[in-house]
């Protein structure tokens, strides 16, 4: 996948920290972090997502500065909200959103490693070719159904934001 977004920067495992989100994500056009994602439904601000050897919570995606086309959260959950008083939706999308990022990628449910793997390398593919994140989504999602016909391994994946 990196290959597809051109000039990417690639951070695995324990390089995978919040200190380099911080200091590349501000430049960065497209942020792709595969890792677990973890809801928090009885406390949402308490959501997170694994990078490094540490957690980033949703109190703490508050505090990013990001300008960011597209930052896609590829782990499982990582677009699951609850609704608090006055119909607010809180997760790890308003965070993001918050932080600037002008469009998401974010899974509604537990996902599959090798489906998604396929997915992100369609979706990124196509975006490359077509430059609209709505056309890259559905082509991305027709081409793993043809091999899976089942739901649960192409619709997990959503966009929230900006689409082209």
């Amino acid at each position: 996948m990196a290959s597809a977004l051109g000039h990417a920067r690639l951070f695995i495992g324990e390089d995978a920290t919040e200190t380099q989100l911080k200091t590349f994500g501000p430049e960065s056009q497209f942020i792709h972090i595969a890792t677990h994602g973890y809801f928090r439904q009885d406390n949402p601000m308490f959501s997170s997502i694994r990078l490094g050897n540490s957690l980033l919570s949703l109190f703490d995606i508050y505090q990013l500065r990001l300008n960011a086309e597209l930052v896609t959260l590829s782990g499982c959950g990582t677009g699951m909200n609850v609704v608090i008083g006055g119909d607010e939706l809180i997760g790890l999308v308003r965070g993001l959103l918050y932080a600037g990022a002008q469009t998401l990628m974010v899974s509604l449910w537990e996902v599959h490693d090798r489906s998604t793997a396929e997915f992100m390398k369609d979706f990124y593919t196509s975006y490359g070719n077509l430059r609209n994140k709505a056309a890259a989504l559905r082509a991305a999602i027709l081409k793993l159904r043809e091999e899976n016909r089942h739901p649960y391994y192409w619709a997990a994946f959503a966009l929230v934001g900006k689409f082209y």
